[in-house]
């Protein structure tokens, strides 16, 4: 191995091939080459680029020799193959495995599903491959299907992802509890949230042996808040009850945001109490779903004391918190009200982001002081915020209406 490995170091500039000078290593000692020796040539070809003699090694294994071949060394082929783009070169590979005195199993078919499922127009293979494969017989393994639901869920074909695993289940194979998280999450997330049956699908999963967790419920939640179903949430958090187990502050706060979105503000209220008997801390994002809620329901009183608290709770308001106040403030026509809120969040060190800009700009715009809108707009473009062209453009209007006409044209040269 020794003289192989020293032999290998200088072939790049020589005219001897790889094979030659693995059986010359070894014939110099009266012995034969190993597998060992085979797999640290194939590592040399690959490190070397010399995928072409690959096969020439591959042959000589094949016909030459008579110990039986690791399975490892077949996987490590594949994956060279694999990440060169030789995908046939993989595929018949594997099927030809017997041929060097060597059983296949799903360690090698993995191999082969790895390099397959890379790209989506390789997945057509798949299903000939696994046929082939069975008869040869190798026997399909939860690593083997993990690998399957994976690519299926990065893909969008939950509903294929799904007949495996109850194919799984009804084969009796131990489906690992983060496949199913996994595959919950892909189908909240090419789901249609406003009408897909989320709730009964999470029953479909129970089963077939799934639990659901604290994660699993708090995505359910999630995608049942974005489809503007926020009724069905608390049934969800009833369930999470009888599973037992118990909400973090991110449940409640998705939950609250649901019965937000609902004008359930009554039901807002017990929720918010409940979690403060909990012992559950709000965070920034509770507090400010809450105010959001308050704001809703015209209590911007309300919401500018809730901010307060969160001072004192230690808690400190960040720019959605007064985003949220200033774009009510806005709406109730208090723009002096949203003055101050607006300087205390540079006194607060909280930095305006482009929605900050653009509720102010608006405001300034529907009272008509277009000076004092251009002004923010062009402190925005200084700080190299992005600005609604629509907001700009209104603007710009605006100025030539007031025959501010140097304003605009200045306006109109940056935005190019």
């Amino acid at each position: 191995m020794e003289d192989l490995k020293h032999s290998l170091i200088t072939i790049s500039t020589s005219n001897i091939s790889v094979l030659q000078t693995l059986l010359t290593s070894f014939h110099l000692h009266n012995c034969s080459p190993t597998p060992q020796a085979y797999r640290f040539v194939f590592k040399t070809l690959t490190k070397t680029s010399q995928l072409n003699n690959i096969t020439s090694v591959l042959n000589h294994l094949e016909t030459s020799e008579k110990f039986d071949t690791p399975e490892s060394i077949f996987k490590d082929v594949i994956f060279t193959y694999g990440s060169s783009g030789k995908i046939q070169e993989a595929i018949n590979l594997f099927f030809k495995i017997p041929n060097f005195r060597c059983v296949p199993s799903a360690y090698t078919l993995n191999a082969l599903l790895l390099v397959l499922v890379r790209k989506r127009s390789n997945l057509e293979m798949v299903p000939e491959i696994l046929l082939k494969a069975s008869r040869m017989g190798v026997r399909l393994e939860e690593s083997t299907f993990r690998i399957l639901i994976d690519a299926l869920c990065r893909i969008g074909e939950v509903d294929y992802a799904t007949e495996l695993v109850k194919y799984m289940s009804d084969d009796c194979v131990i489906v690992d509890p983060r496949l199913y998280s996994r595959l919950l999450s892909s189908v909240c997330k090419h789901k249609d949230s406003s009408c897909f049956d989320i709730v009964g699908y999470v029953e479909g999963l129970r089963k077939t042996r799934f639990s659901p967790g604290l994660r699993d419920y708090t995505v359910v939640m999630r995608f049942l808040v974005e489809g503007g179903r926020g009724k069905e949430v608390v049934s969800v958090r009833n369930q999470m009850k009888c599973d037992r187990i118990e909400p973090d502050i991110v449940c409640y706060t998705i939950i609250l945001q649901g019965v937000i979105a609902d004008e359930d503000y009554s039901k807002a209220e017990k929720l918010f109490d409940e979690l403060l008997l909990l012992g559950l801390t709000p965070d920034v994002y509770t507090y400010n779903v809450y105010i959001n809620g308050l704001c809703k329901q015209n209590d911007i009183e309300g919401g500018i004391k809730m901010m307060s608290s969160m001072e004192k709770l230690g808690s400190e308001p960040n720019v959605v918190t007064y985003n949220i106040l200033i774009k009510a403030l806005v709406i109730a026509g208090d723009l002096t009200r949203a003055k101050t809120l607006w300087k205390e969040m540079e006194t607060n060190g909280v930095d305006r982001n482009s929605h900050t800009y653009d509720i102010m700009i608006n405001a300034f715009i529907e009272v008509d002081e277009v000076v004092c809108a251009h002004g923010l707009l062009e402190e925005a473009f200084k700080r190299n915020l992005v600005v609604k062209s629509s907001r700009a453009e209104q603007v710009i209007c605006r100025l030539c209406e007031k025959g501010l006409m140097d304003q605009a044209v200045e306006l109109i040269a940056h935005l190019n």
